[in-house]
């Protein structure tokens, strides 16, 4: 069995060589260079770069073809079709040829592999015909009859529809005689081509984009159904234009179910002049199906139970706004397309929604204003006609200008003003708004509520993640499917149907697509689709929370620092904290807090918190600017809110990668939780409180009896001025009394001489901020260690504390303005510096070994 697969692979690759056609070694060496692939089903893109000249564009259709003929691009009327003579020395592209786009339904095998490969082409496949594949090569239908090509060049404004077999095939270039020009390139030339080809059910667009040294021109032709011909929406790839049936406008919006509309607009006297008063223009209609125009009917008159003249212009006022020139095939109609009615000044919004292949559904919904196109692209005598599930109003009023009238919008309208998003709600760009009424607001804890009333803190915030930069209809949404938009602050919305059935709601009604949206499976939209002239609003039951846009102390109390949280309460300054923007706030947990002299205060007397400056000061040394996540931090000293400035330190807990900082430090207080973001700033949570130091390392020695002694051995060693020193810093190591006092019980001798002194002192000084944060358990060879100012190494550990040489760490990161105190329970002795010997006069190095050394 092995054997007989290895024989097919070779008659593969044996079938496969003649396709790429004779060429000479120079042909080869002037051949672009191509890069094929598909994106989706619906779009395939290939690029080529080249140092040639203009090298002409070849259709798809005639790539690696010879003496193999040519379908006409007019409706076929028996004639036989023309034929491209070979020509020697024409090119056959293999990564170009037979290109199928579009998906297969029941796909044979032939045609299942020439859509992954291409390049094997029809005359690989036909070749096994005893092996179960295609007998026969099959065309996709832009290559047959009753195609009408249509060419457009980007630098000119001509617009070709070829109708004659020879103008199909001299497209792009190629010449009549069916010869491939490749011109010979010149020197310093560059060349770039796109290509690219999109297939819809009655359409093929294939666009060419050249730049010839840095001229760019773009060539598009397209192919399609001539007028009269159609091809059904699902039909395979393969199947022709046909002759479709063709009606005047009555008959074919009965066809559609939407002939009341039609008939009203004739009685109107209206019909003719939304087909162009037989101008012979074309034309497209949006008619409402029956069943919505009764509706329509039915409820204008009773809003116009008397028939004056305003009514009945504004009946007619309603015909022509269905009405818009030209043929608007909805495949060929980008996203928030404006079609210009013919009522002046009124447009109709066309939006195009994807749905998900397992549905079954239409691959698009489409939507003229948000109200449903129910069957669309049907051609009549008159005009195209695209029928709705409503009736289209005129629009004359902005989506802000809506909410301002509505009663029970009062409190976003206030929001909106004050916060100035209102602004976007006036623009022509397009946006959708979810409105939550003023009950809704009223569901809101006080603090908050109170903050977006006054446009305060986290308000615009808030308003953004009820916002959108496009145009969404509640069509969009079906039942059985979650759909995704993402919001101004670029976070997620997630629409569904199918959270629960409705009060009173039978199951029927909540598969067919009539039961409520959820937002995020919070919020309910109670009324859908309000339209303005640049977008959309719906009104929804509940406010949509976003952690982004929490007041800071909301934030807090989310994630449990609530002694820090009623401090700020108690103090009377939340609401001060609430409007800080762009800042850090260093919050230490209920656990650093809860021994301190503030939360006994808190406890006991919080009537003595009330506007308490020293809290205040307390309170605002945990805050500085600008806003700093984790990923940002660098060792550096930056001022706080309060005035004072506060050190932060990176160290790594990696024994191996010591360069990998991933431990963070203020003031010594570990970062224990980060980067939680609220409004434009930032929250990380401390292991402990901070405290601003009052005194330098110097006054801090002097301020301690028990580092009496330590400080008599500074003072005559005359390095004072060191420690008094704001300008630098450093982690001072400092021995009590007690254990000088043992040193010099267990030793004959105490260093005398100044130098002795100097270097005794210098052993315990480091050029740098080491807190115990920062000192790791370590091993050989994993070894590390610190340079004191002397230049000695002292290695650095923890076991059941941290410890320093031959040192344990009794007393941690005890702060001073220019660095920080350990109180160490051994004393460091320095060193001897290791010097070389030197060798005796003139001793002449013997060998590579002496000579290295």
């Amino acid at each position: 069995m092995l054997s007989l697969w290895a024989c097919l692979l070779l008659v593969c690759s044996i079938q496969a060589v003649p396709f790429y056609g004779d060429r000479s070694d120079s042909e080869s060496e002037s051949e672009s260079m191509s890069i094929y692939g598909m994106t989706s089903s619906e779009y395939r893109a290939k690029s080529s770069f080249s140092s040639e000249g203009d090298t002409e564009f070849v259709p798809l259709e005639h790539q690696g073809r010879q003496d193999r003929p040519v379908a006409t691009s007019k409706p076929s009327t028996g004639t036989p079709s023309q034929t491209v003579p070979s020509t020697h020395g024409l090119e056959t592209k293999p990564f170009n040829v037979d290109a199928i786009t579009t998906d297969i339904n029941a796909p044979n095998p032939g045609l299942f592999f020439q859509q992954s490969f291409p390049f094997f082409g029809n005359e690989f496949f036909n070749s096994f015909g005893g092996f179960g594949f295609a007998p026969g090569a099959q065309e996709p239908w832009w290559k047959g009859p009753n195609v009408c090509t249509e060419k457009e060049e980007s630098n000119g404004t001509t617009t070709e529809t070829d109708t004659e077999a020879d103008e199909t095939i001299d497209t792009f270039g190629q010449e009549r005689d069916g010869t491939s020009v490749v011109r010979s390139p010149l020197f310093g030339q560059f060349h770039f081509s796109v290509n690219s080809c999109a297939e819809k059910p009655n359409k093929h667009v294939c666009t060419k984009i050249i730049n010839q040294n840095g001229k760019k021109k773009t060539l598009t032709l397209t192919r399609q159904c001539c007028r009269g011909y159609g091809r059904p929406r699902n039909a395979d790839f393969t199947t022709p234009c046909e002759k479709i049936d063709i009606k005047d406008i009555e008959a074919t919006a009965a066809d559609m179910g939407a002939k009341q509309f039609i008939e009203s607009a004739k009685s109107a006297g209206q019909l003719g002049s939304m087909l162009g008063n037989g101008s012979n223009k074309k034309m497209t209609l949006f008619v409402p199906n029956d069943a919505a125009f009764a509706e329509y009917r039915a409820q204008h008159q009773q809003e116009n139970n008397v028939e004056d003249a305003k009514a009945e212009e504004s009946q007619n006022a309603i015909y022509k706004m269905h009405a818009v020139l030209g043929e608007i095939q909805l495949d060929d109609v980008p996203n928030e397309k404006l079609l210009q009615t013919e009522l002046p000044d009124q447009k109709i919004r066309i939006n195009s929604y994807q749905l998900p292949p397992v549905l079954g559904l239409e691959p698009y919904r489409y939507g003229a204003n948000c109200v449903p196109i129910e069957k669309h692209d049907k051609l009549s005598e008159q005009a195209l006609v695209h029928t709705l599930t409503g009736v289209l109003k005129p629009l004359r009023k902005t989506v802000m200008d809506i909410i301002r009238e509505r009663a029970d919008m009062s409190i976003m309208r206030t929001v909106l003003e004050k916060t100035n998003i209102s602004a976007l709600l006036e623009g022509d760009k397009p946006v959708t708004i979810f409105v939550p009424t003023d009950a809704a607001f009223d569901k809101l804890e006080p603090h908050l509520r109170r903050a977006l009333k006054e446009g305060r803190g986290c308000a615009s915030n808030i308003l953004k993640n009820h916002m959108l930069d496009l145009t969404f209809c509640s069509l969009a949404t079906v039942p059985g499917a979650k759909t995704t938009a993402y919001n101004l602050l670029g976070e997620p919305l997630l629409l569904n149907r199918t959270k629960r059935a409705a009060e009173g709601e039978t199951e029927v009604e909540n598969l067919t697509g009539d039961s409520p949206i959820y937002i995020n499976n919070i919020a309910k939209i109670l009324d859908a689709d309000i339209m303005g002239t640049n977008g959309v609003l719906h009104v929804i039951d509940t406010i949509l929370p976003t952690q982004s846009a929490l007041p800071m102390t909301t934030l807090m109390e989310q994630k449990n620092l609530t002694l820090f949280k009623s401090l700020l309460e108690a103090s009377g300054y939340d609401d001060m904290f609430d409007d800080l923007n762009n800042v850090t706030i260093f919050a230490p947990t209920d656990k650093a807090l809860q021994n301190s002299e503030w939360a006994r205060l808190l406890k006991e007397q919080p009537d003595t918190l009330d506007h308490n400056l020293d809290l205040l000061e307390f309170l605002n040394y945990h805050v500085i600017k600008p806003m700093i996540k984790t990923c940002d931090l660098s060792e550096r000293s930056i001022p706080t809110v309060a005035g004072s400035k506060v050190r932060l330190n990176l160290y790594s807990t990696h024994a191996l990668f010591s360069d990998v900082m991933n431990r963070a430090t203020v003031n010594c207080a570990r970062l224990v939780h980060f980067d939680d973001e609220s409004c434009g700033s930032v929250l990380h949570q401390l292991d402990r409180p901070l405290t601003p130091p009052k005194n330098n390392l110097l006054k801090s020695l002097e301020a301690n009896p028990n580092y009496s002694k330590f400080l008599e051995l500074v003072r005559n060693a005359n390095l004072t001025h060191l420690l008094a020193n704001e300008s630098e810093s450093y982690t001072l190591l400092v021995p009590k009394n007690d254990v000088f006092d043992e040193f010099e019980t267990n030793e004959s001798k105490t260093a005398q001489s100044k130098d002795e002194v100097e270097a005794l002192v210098k052993s315990h000084i480091v050029n740098d901020v080491v807190c115990c944060a920062g000192i790791i358990p370590t091993n050989w060879p994993f070894v590390r260690s610190i340079e004191s100012i002397s230049g000695q190494h002292l290695r650095i550990t923890r076991d059941r504390r941290p410890k320093i040489e031959n040192a344990g760490v009794t007393k941690c990161d005890v702060m001073a303005t220019n660095g920080i105190v350990h109180e160490i329970n051994d004393i460091i002795v320095p060193r001897p510096q290791q010097r070389r010997p030197q060798a005796p006069l003139g001793y002449q190095p013997h060998g590579d070994f002496d000579a290295f050394f």
